[in-house]
């Protein structure tokens, strides 16, 4: 009873997790969890980015899958460490131990589990790099990514601006992205970002606030 108390009165000075609510449970309903890892299209000669690797199991379950190539990005250092050992033995795999957004620097992020943010550090806090995503993509190869899992907490807010800023978005196959709801300012800049990726991707499907899929449109270069 608490917690619902506790609810009713956060969704009423932000309605739209009301919405959010709602949405995952559309999510749950339609048995959501498995479009995030079914890509039918990969090959072992295909590229996935996984921004937010955390523990790997998304990059798992598709190496797994399709044998593709991963990169991964975790700023978390103790994550990343874990990654790096987890994944040593297979080469198909990097682990970059940080993130990627508009300019080089260092940021504070909390160290809790999965929900650890740059945007959310009460606590404890750890030190994560951030490396310009111009820079990294300029010199990475192969040209095409055919698939990105964008669940980074918060720092959606500014890798994706810095995609389209540079120019970048259309070298993304498709993108699937967790937006997060931390503030109510949060609700104009997922607007803001999703006109963005109208210009190079078409959402093939979404759930607020949860997850959404866009895929780059067959006239772009």
């Amino acid at each position: 009873m608490l917690r619902k108390i506790r609810r009713h009165f956060k969704e009423k000075q932000n309605p739209h997790l009301k919405t959010q609510r709602l949405e995952y449970r559309r999510w749950r309903a339609d048995n959501g969890e498995t479009r995030r890892t079914r890509f039918p299209g990969l090959t072992p000669e295909s590229t996935i980015f996984d921004f937010g690797g955390f523990r790997g199991s998304w990059t798992q379950a598709l190496f797994d899958y399709y044998g593709c190539r991963a990169q991964i990005f975790e700023p978390h250092p103790r994550f990343a460490a874990e990654l790096e050992a987890k994944f040593a033995a297979i080469p198909q795999i990097t682990v970059n131990p940080f993130a990627l957004g508009g300019a080089h620097g260092s940021f504070p992020i909390s160290d809790q589990g999965d929900a650890s943010s740059a945007l959310k550090t009460s606590g404890s806090t750890l030190t994560g790099r951030v490396v310009a995503v111009s820079d990294f993509m300029a010199g990475f190869e192969p040209d095409r990514i055919d698939v990105a899992k964008i669940n980074i907490e918060g720092g959606e807010y500014d890798l994706l601006p810095a995609l389209h800023a540079a120019g970048l978005l259309r070298r993304f196959g498709l993108l699937q992205i967790q937006f997060h709801l931390f503030d109510t300012s949060h609700i104009a800049a997922r607007d803001e970002i999703r006109q963005q990726l109208s210009h190079t991707h078409r959402c093939d499907w979404s759930y607020d606030f949860i997850w959404e899929q866009w895929s780059l449109k067959p006239d772009q270069p």
